[in-house]
């Protein structure tokens, strides 16, 4: 009976040496090899071709190499990702280093034979030059293009070193409507657009002697076709408590196509209320919410159309608070006549998370004489930032107990409640003894 589990190509496995009498400990390279055979089993990979290239890299530059496996229905995978790639050297220039087929040449002029193996099939190769010519021209391949506003258009060039032409590094730069559009990173060739109008851009590369070579201007045009913006969250929500965040996605309507565009990377988020809405890139945080909840407006906009998203920002759902003095003492608290007693808040909230940095500003103490013990109300005070003053004049002749309460309030002043809508408070019961 045949086992349902895949079969491993014996004869391939034998022929990368992974069948051992005993067990030798393997470094990475027995881990790909063995990753690349088991690959190479499923897939029915036999043979091995590098895609067709120039055979030559500027010492200044780049080439992206591939290798691709024939399979039992002679059929093409790619292997680039997969493969190990070597670089044979016999001139040990450190002509440059390759990794997933991407070589970077180093800045020396040489030859060196590429190798690219997979799952100990015959292993393919071939000669590389890298020469050292100079730049001689940058040309722009689509020198008039035109854009919807707000959304981005890939611009591409060649960098020519006589009668070749290969990939070398360029950068963009925007020479006329700079405040329609740019190149947020200059090494690509992409163009955001954010406002309509027309743009005027050329690719830079610089020679061996590092100079500048300009391409010709390209004239981009950027359409007014933008007729409305939506906003949407992630987490969906149009209710949120301090210190919850959300992603915001802008979504942009066009006159053609009619399906909206994801248009986030190119729109400007604002607030008229950034005291309650901080906005970090695409990221919003929520801030000095109040209990009943605070107005706040997310907005976007591109070229000339806007969109809003209302929201309502809280204070975090609270589930309960505790008195404790500056020494975090919540019980049997004492002081004598002439002293005084430092207290704040700690509040728990729903997700039993803490806070106890409270400001006078949002706290509320009373005290409570329910026992009718204090003789003059003027010698025992509780200013609002919590500070218990017992005055030497009460003049005691035994100990009395007072009760000290206190509620949180929100930005609006008013007393926080919990998910039952009761306003949360805590009381604590404190010894004065005489002098």
């Amino acid at each position: 009976m045949r086992s349902k589990g895949f079969h491993l190509s014996l004869a391939l496995i034998a022929s990368v040496g992974l069948i051992t009498l005993t067990g030798c400990g393997g470094g990475d390279g027995d881990s790909a090899r063995f990753s690349q055979t088991v690959d190479a089993s499923q897939n029915t990979i036999s043979s091995l071709k590098l895609v067709a290239n120039p055979g030559y890299v500027h010492f200044k530059s780049f080439y992206q190499f591939e290798l691709k496996g024939i399979d039992a229905k002679n059929q093409e995978n790619n292997l680039t990702a997969k493969a190990t790639w070597k670089i044979v050297d016999p001139s040990v220039n450190n002509l440059g280093k390759i990794e997933n087929g991407y070589f970077k040449a180093n800045g020396v002029a040489g030859t060196f034979t590429l190798v690219a193996e997979y799952a100990g099939l015959p292993s393919v190769s071939q000669k590389v030059e890298i020469f050292d010519a100079n730049l001689t021209a940058v040309t722009i391949d689509n020198p008039t293009a035109s854009v919807d506003e707000c959304t981005n258009l890939t611009l591409t060039a060649s960098a020519s070193f006589g009668d070749r032409v290969v990939p070398y590094p360029l950068t963009w730069k925007i020479v006329e409507g700079g405040g329609i559009a740019s190149f947020k990173d200059p090494a690509t060739g992409k163009l955001s657009t954010t406002n309509n109008g027309s743009v005027k851009v050329v690719a830079v590369g610089l020679n061996n002697e590092d100079k500048e070579i300009l391409s010709e201007s390209a004239q981009i045009s950027v359409n007014e076709a933008l007729t409305k913006i939506t906003l949407t969250t992630k987490p969906a929500k149009t209710e949120l408590r301090d210190g919850d965040s959300a992603t915001v996605t802008v979504m942009g309507t066009y006159r053609d196509p009619a399906a909206p565009l994801d248009i986030t990377d190119n729109a400007t988020l604002s607030t008229d209320t950034s005291n309650r809405l901080k906005i970090e890139g695409t990221k919003i945080t929520a801030q000095n919410g109040t209990s009943n909840g605070a107005s706040a407006t997310l907005k976007a906009s591109c070229g000339d159309a806007m969109g809003e998203l209302p929201l309502t920002i809280k204070e975090r759902e609270l589930k309960s608070i505790e008195i404790k003095n500056s020494n975090g003492g919540t019980s049997n608290l004492t002081l004598t006549e002439g002293n005084q007693l430092d207290l704040d808040v700690t509040a728990t909230y729903a997700d039993n998370s803490t806070k106890a940095n409270y400001t006078s500003d949002n706290l509320i103490w009373e005290i409570d004489d329910r026992n009718n013990s204090i003789s003059d109300d003027s010698k025992v005070t509780l200013s609002s930032a919590g500070v218990l003053n017992v005055n030497s004049e009460l003049n005691l002749t035994s100990a009395i107990v007072i009760y000290v309460t206190a509620k949180i309030k929100d930005a609006d002043g008013d007393v926080l409640v919990n998910s039952s809508n009761t306003e949360i408070t805590d009381e604590i019961n404190i010894t004065i003894n005489p002098n």
